[in-house]
């Protein structure tokens, strides 16, 4: 069998599966017109691999199999998700005002598919070429149930409102200038042990051996500047339940080597707390002592170049705290608003029910922590054992989602 008749099952096989996924029932169209442009994209590569003929000169049928292969390992991991978008593990309710939520900052025409993944992190996939407009979301699949860590979905938000408003290009030449201006001055003394043979000068030119020696440190600057501001974008969204959720799944962290291309977590807390404090939202109590210290690299110039990422991205926390402030409050993004929370709150804590009101998905979610992180949540109702409230409560949350979506339909309504 020919290297372009392994090509042509592999894609037939793909367009079956993809016929297959389109049986599922879904709980919302999105995936489903995911799935017509994916298997319209294979009917292509299909199309070229059938007009390919077994006599064409090799480079020919060898670049259009190779290309329907990456294909394969680019969309088939994203076929996964869509299907894991069916499981009933999904906290459904929250779809339609998260969809919201992200169409007020990426526009109208934004579509979101949120599934779980089978990594202990959220997850986000990134511009994904023939899927435009899409945003994908995935929650761990322990966690995907649960509601009180939809603010999570906040910081993978921010990944494609980085991409979307092209951030990167904004601050580019300044994480650069502040790269070469640490290194010149506060770090000089360790650079150049390093590197005895470079001038101070030379950090400023062109010369490309010279930004060689620390165009990591300019790399995970820039990866750690959109970090941050993914964390500033779930906490402007989000609120206190961004950093009860972010201390639930985070701290107090791993052992080991930190990872490059975060901030270190003392730091990204540092980031949270200083945010917080510049948007009018309350620090939990003990939230800084909760995460433990990652190790520093130890070869000497990763130690280096990180420390100066970490320095570089950390001036630029105030310009990111304001340019976060500035696009929420520019797409109207609704704040969290203290006495809607203690309503609710109250509501789950004294008669515990869901909340019969047009509330924000922000509100709902900071009275649901409340009341989590309340010791003596329901302690006077007997029928209600220690190892049912959280479940309990996890049912009012997503039942108030699901009634305040029904009011915000029925306000829409002529």
């Amino acid at each position: 069998m020919s290297t372009i008749d392994h090509a042509r099952k592999r894609v037939a096989a793909v367009l079956e599966e993809i016929n297959r996924l389109k049986q599922s029932e879904f709980p919302y169209p999105h995936p489903c017109d995911a799935l017509d442009l994916l298997e319209a994209r294979f009917q292509k590569h299909q199309s070229v691999l059938e007009k390919t003929s077994l006599t064409a000169p090799v480079s020919v049928s060898h670049n259009a199999c190779s290309v329907s292969l990456h294909e394969l390992y680019v969309y088939v991991p994203i076929l996964g998700f869509i299907l894991r978008s069916t499981n009933v593990r999904n906290a459904f309710e929250a779809y339609a005002p998260l969809l919201r939520l992200v169409r007020s900052i990426l526009g109208a025409d934004t579509k979101l598919i949120v599934s779980s993944e089978w990594e202990f992190a959220p997850f986000v996939y990134r511009a994904i070429t023939g899927l435009r407009d899409f945003v994908l979301i995935g929650l761990p699949a322990p966690e995907s149930s649960n509601p009180l860590l939809i603010p999570l979905a906040g910081h993978e938000l921010g990944h494609s409102v980085w991409e979307h408003e092209g951030f990167s290009a904004r601050f580019e030449k300044q994480i650069e200038n502040g790269i070469v201006d640490q290194l010149t001055t506060n770090r000089w003394g360790e650079y150049q042990l390093l590197y005895p043979q470079a001038k101070r000068p030379d950090l400023k030119s062109d010369d490309m051996f010279v930004r060689s020696t620390w165009i990591n440190a300019y790399t995970w600057a820039l990866l750690q500047t959109e970090e941050i501001f993914c964390d500033l974008v779930g906490l402007r969204l989000f609120a206190e339940s961004y950093m009860h959720a972010f201390a639930y799944l985070v701290s107090p962290g791993t052992s080991g080597q930190r990872s490059l291309r975060y901030p270190n977590i003392a730091r990204r807390v540092s980031h949270l707390v200083k945010a917080a404090n510049a948007m009018a939202v309350s620090v939990p109590a003990g939230f800084e002592s909760d995460f433990v210290a990652e190790t520093e690299p130890a070869e000497p110039a990763t130690k280096l170049l990180v420390s100066t990422a970490d320095a570089v991205s950390a001036s630029l926390v105030p310009n990111l705290i304001d340019l976060t402030q500035k696009l929420a409050d520019g797409k109207a993004v609704p704040t969290r608003n203290p006495t809607q929370v203690r309503r609710i709150r109250d509501e789950f804590q004294q008669t515990i029910v869901p909340t019969a009101e047009l509330e924000s998905l922000v509100d709902i979610l900071n009275a649901g922590w409340e009341c989590a992180l309340y010791s003596d949540l329901w302690t006077m109702v007997p029928q209600i054992g220690l190892e049912d409230r959280g479940r309990i409560l996890r049912d009012l949350i997503l039942k108030s989602m699901e009634a305040s979506e029904i009011h915000e339909r029925l306000r829409k309504s002529p």
